[in-house]
This record gives C-alpha cells, structure tokens and sequence, in this order.
C-alpha cells in the first residue's frame, strides 16, 4: 500500500490517483456502508498496483545496473512503512486497552507485536479470527493483515528478481526469465487459491502464498509493452471504462457471504490491470479523474489513512455502540487524521536526509522503534495479568472460562448401545435424568451434577454447539446445516433408549430465528419457523413419551447485545452500565419463545425452569447479580458460578418433574 515516488522517469501520476478508488471502498465497508457490500476487494486494487510499481522499480533497477541493492530496497520500505506503522499502533494499543476487556490485553499485545513486525495476518489465520466477524471487529489491529502480506511480498519479490538476474547471465534474456517465474508464481498461486478458499477460508484469505498470484499478475504486466495496447484515446478509454466497470460491479455484487479470494478476486484484479493499462499510453477520458488533484491527494495519503481508519472506526464502536452515525464519522475523520500523519509523521521520515544518507542510521531507527513498540506490547500483556487476577475482575475472567467439556471428569464411564457414556450426579442413585439440548444444555451441565447429586439422581448430558436436541435444521455461521447434528441427535437417540431415563430435560437456545431451515435447506419467514419448530419439539417429546420417560424443559435465558463479561472486565465499566433493556435482551427469544410456549401447553408439560426473572426487573435485564457474581460467560451462555447458585431451585425443580405421572 505505498505510494509511487513523486518524481522518476516510470512515475505515473494516474496510478497514483488509482489508490483513492482503493481506499474510499475499503474505509467505506468498514464504516459499515450497506451500499458497498464488496468495498473490501479494495485491497486487492492496492495488492495489483503495489505489485506492478515495485516489479517496474526492480526490473529497471536490474536492467540499468545489472543488480538489486536489496539494502537499498528494503531501507526506502522501512522509511515509508514503519514511522507510521509504530505511531499508529503505539496510540491504538492503549486506547483499546482502556475501552477494552482487561482479559483481552494478553490478545491486544500479541496482535500489536505481529502487526509491527508484520506478520499479523499469520497471527488472524492461527488464531481463525474471521475478517468478516462483528465479533473481530474489538481488534484495533485486524486492518493489519494486509500490510503483512504486503512486507511479505517486499521480502519475497526482490529475491526472485535478483535469481532472474543470476539465471540471465546465463544467455538468458532477463524479461524472458522473469515472464516465466511469475508466470509460475501467477498459475500455482491462484490455482491454490481457488482450491483452498472453500475447504480453508482464512488461510486463503490471509496468507501470502494465495495471494501472490494478484502480485504476480501485475508483475507480468510491468514486463509488458503496454503502450503499445494503447494508442490512440478510443482504445485506452474503452479499456479504461471496462476496468472501472469490472471495479464497481464487484464493489457493488460481491460480499462477506462469498467465498472470498478464490476465483472472485479475479474481478478485481482484472479491473485494476485494466485501468494501469489504459493510462499506458494514449491519454483516455478517466486519465484527467485520476490524474486531479483530489484523486492524487488521497492516494499519497492512502497509507496513512488505511492505518487509521480502523482503530477509529473500532473506538467509535465501543463509545457508542450500535451507532451507525458514529462508524461512518469515524471513517471521515480518519481521512484528517490520516492527513496529517501523512504530512507530520509519513513523508517527513521518508525523505529525512539523516535517514536517507545512511542504510545504518535507517535500520537501527526502524529497530528501536519497533523495540519500543513491543516493549509497551509486552507492558500491556503484564499489566493485563496483573490487573485480571485482582478482584472483582478474576471473578469476570472465571465467568469467561469456556463451557465445560464433554469429557467425564468425576462421573463414570458406561456403554449404552455401544457407545461409551458419563454417568454424572449419584452413579448409584435410583432415578436417571438425561439433559440434552445444544450450548445452552452445556452451560446446566454442572449445575444439573450438583442437583442430581443432593438428590440421588444418575445424570446423563449430551449436548452439542448450534444443534437443538428437538429434530430441526437450522443453519451454522456459514448459512448452511451441519452434517454432524443430525448423526449426534441419531447417537443421542440410542443412548437414550438404553438409558431408559425417568426424565428427560430439554434445553435449547431459542435464538434460532432466522437459521430456522425447511427440510430442503430453504430459508423460512418467521411463521414458518414457528411452525417447524413447534413440529419437531413435538415430535421429540412424542418419542420420549412413547419410551415411557417424563419431559421437562428449561426456558431459555435473556441475551445481551454485547458480551456482559466483556462490558465488566473494562476499566471503565459499571455493573449499571454494563446491563441492558428487558425488551432488548428478550426480544430474540421472542418467536420461538411463542412456538415453545404451545408446545408446553399443548403436551401439558409441567411449568419449565425459568430463570428471566431472576436476571431481569421489570426494565432492566444485569449482568451481575445482588451478590457481585456475573451472570452471564458470554452474551448468550451463563456462567458456571451464577447456575451454581441456582442448583436448590433445580433440584426443587427436579423433583415436581419427577412426580408427574409417568406417560
């Protein structure tokens, strides 16, 4: 994402204006902008002129001279990217730690460490941090990704010129050499890319080895005569026009829910090669846009803006979330800001004759900078544990902890119809209770053990993320069923029928409206949904009924719009502050809530175990309770301390549902 040189016999100034159809889409995206759904293949435009302009700058380097000065080369990088780089990051990084969990420094520091040294996009892809994630988007440091393919393409590229140049004087040709090595790096790039980009979605999106290719790419172009495609003012505009057309159409149709690079960032490849080739040679009708002022203003400053932009568009989600007004603010202000570190801090460094004169003075500055930045990185990571293990908030990070695994731990292992089961509660104990659902069955898991075990109850749990206990499809994060639920409700179903339980608890998340699928995978209006829902509840507890066990249900529980545990471990939050509205937090229970209520009158199933109450007042729904514990893990799971709490109601509970009469 640097600019092109101001001055020089290759410079253009249209390529330069390019950068602000680049930056505007991308910054627009991310400031929420519905109208540019695709506006993120903004980076793949920066990606094809970065590779064109340093391809021409090495290959007329080794043309001219007969080598690279790989020194040189990667100092003038270090003058361009890092002052910005470490300003940028080093006002982030606190700023974030103060609107921020304090569970989460240990995340921001290891984010900022890999984005000075860049290699932040291999940090996102081992931790699979999705870029199209709203829940990613607390990261300041996300944006970072791409200037680490970026370095890493500048570590790469020259190497494979200076191998062209030793291969050349080999009576070879060097344009000769070089066509065929990226012509390679284009073909095997791509090729993995598409292959990659279903079965691996973050790999191919964050990895430099998929996205070499749009690199590769527009160097074959610098090795092109180009000119000689434009000649006369009709060839270049159409080709032109084409290209911007090919730009906007992809802005305008591709987004988050494709699969993204694969074969679709041909689209902005191909736009973008076409704009460099029209301003080749004969002057076209987009020349004149891309050449003003305006166009070329906002691609000198198009780094510096691309720094900021995020990190103030993250902020200004955390001050006043849900606020669109707020996003698309941030993402204008980032342009001043962007500015003035443009003309303070970027090209002040840049052309620094201290700096310039000396390779030395250049390397050691770009060291100590980036030192410093990791050392107040690794401040931020110590006062991170320090401060999360300090009341109150070691109590909010043991509400965080993640829901508790599948393993036995003090239970005991028997066979059911051949599969190994955990018996929990009292494995000695006369009745048997099942409790099966989905996360929201998880997060009972050890609050229902404590009450079977006061109560003499043998305990079996079976639960699995996203996949409701009662037979209905509903859609993952990536809009489709999982294969797995239905071979775990078949599992379940035979453990069941072994069990032979007295009673059964069902526990579903009833925040399924919208994934709700019809039998063929179709999506569902809310009616529908309804109906499926009360169908296959009804089915389920037909079928338990028919195999002679009682059937109870637990009512699900509120959700806030932000994680609570998030909200709370922030230094500058307050149990008041951290709360939400009672219609808020139970309006996506609403639907299915309805479907669920039927179904218990219809059945005359006994009153479920309903804890809204006990979290919300008539207004307000808290995210701790009278006693200081946090309700909630996360914003839609309760954590292990507040169920604990609740486990005399549930054995109370237990036991009315275990008087009723059997079926």
């Amino acid at each position: 994402m640097t600019a092109a040189p101001s001055a020089g016999p290759w410079y253009r100034r249209d390529i330069t204006g390019l950068r602000s159809i680049a930056i505007i889409p991308v910054v627009a995206f991310h400031a929420g902008a519905f109208f540019l759904p695709g506006g993120f293949i903004g980076v793949d435009v920066f990606y094809v002129i970065s590779g064109f302009l340093i391809t021409t700058l090495l290959v007329n380097e080794a043309e001219t001279s007969g080598r690279i000065r790989l020194g040189n080369f990667w100092a003038k990088r270090v003058r361009r990217l890092v002052p910005a780089l470490v300003v940028v990051i080093a006002v982030s990084l606190p700023v974030s730690a103060l609107l921020s969990s304090v569970l989460s420094w240990d995340d921001l520091a290891r984010q900022a460490v890999a984005s000075v040294l860049y290699v932040a996009n291999i940090l996102f892809w081992r931790e699979s941090t999705s870029y199209f994630d709203t829940g990613s988007a607390q990261s300041p440091f996300l944006h970072m990704w791409s200037l680490g393919v970026e370095e890493q393409f500048y570590l790469v590229w020259p190497v494979l010129v200076i191998g062209g140049i030793w291969i050349a004087a080999r009576r070879f040709r060097l344009r000769s050499v070089l066509t065929v090595t990226f012509a390679v790096v284009f073909v095997g790039s791509l090729a993995l890319s598409v292959f990659l980009t279903p079965r691996d979605p973050d790999a191919a999106f964050y990895l430099l080895p998929t996205r070499a290719w749009e690199f590769a790419g527009a160097g074959l172009l610098a090795l092109a005569p180009t000119e000689r495609l434009v000649r006369s003012r009709a060839s270049a505009s159409i080709i032109g026009v084409a290209g911007l057309g090919i730009l906007v159409a992809g802005m305008l149709t591709i987004s988050e829910a494709d699969l993204y690079p694969g074969y679709l960032a041909l689209v902005p490849f191909v736009g973008t090669i076409l704009l460099i080739v029209s301003g080749a040679g004969a002057s076209s009708i987009l020349r004149p846009v891309f050449e003003s002022r305006p166009a070329v203003w906002i691609g000198n400053v198009s780094y510096s803006w691309y720094l900021w932009h995020w990190p103030l568009i993250v902020f200004a989600a955390a001050l006043f979330p849900g606020n669109p007004l707020a996003m698309a603010a941030a993402g204008v202000l980032s342009l001043g800001v962007g500015a003035a570190s443009y003309y303070g801090i970027e090209r002040p460094l840049r052309f620094a004759p201290v700096l310039t004169k000396s390779l030395r003075r250049t390397y050691l500055t770009g060291a100590v900078a980036t030192g410093a930045v990791a050392a107040l990185a690794f401040g931020v990571f110590g006062a991170g544990a320090a401060v999360a293990s300090a009341p109150p908030y070691r109590g909010y990070a043991q509400a965080a902890e993640t829901l508790p695994a599948r393993d036995c731990g003090d239970g005991v292992v028997e066979s059911m119809n051949g599969v190994d089961v955990c018996v929990l509660g009292d494995p000695d104990g006369t009745a048997m209770i099942a409790l099966v659902g989905d996360s929201h069955a998880g997060h009972w898991r050890a609050a229902m053990t404590e009450a079977a075990r006061q109560g003499g109850y043998r305990l079996v749990v079976r639960w699995k993320s996203a996949c409701p206990s009662a037979p209905v499809p509903v859609a993952d994060e990536k809009g489709v069923q999982d294969p797995s639920c239905g071979t775990f409700r078949e599992e379940t179903t035979r453990i069941l029928a072994a069990a032979d339980p007295d009673l059964v608890v069902i526990s579903n998340s009833l925040g399924y409206s919208g994934k709700v699928l019809s039998p063929g995978g179709g999506h569902l209006d809310l009616d529908q949904e309804r109906g499926a829902w009360s169908a296959a509840l009804t089915d389920q507890i037909t079928a338990l009924r028919a195999q002679g066990s009682r059937v109870a249900i637990v009512d699900d529980n509120p959700r806030f719009p932000e994680n609570p545990t998030t909200c709370l471990s922030r230094l500058t939050a307050t149990p008041e502050g951290c709360g939400s509205t009672r219609a808020e937090a139970l309006a996506p229970l609403e639907n299915l809530g309805r479907a669920t209520a039927d179904v218990i009158a219809a059945q005359n199933i006994a009153p479920p175990f309903s804890i809204s109450d006990l979290i919300c007042g008539p207004e307000i729904c808290h995210a701790v309770d009278d006693e200081g514990t946090p309700v909630f893990q996360d914003h839609t799971h309760l954590s292990r301390a507040w169920t604990m709490k609740r486990t005399p109601a549930l054995l109370a509970w237990l036991r009315e549902s275990l008087a009723q009469p059997a079926p």
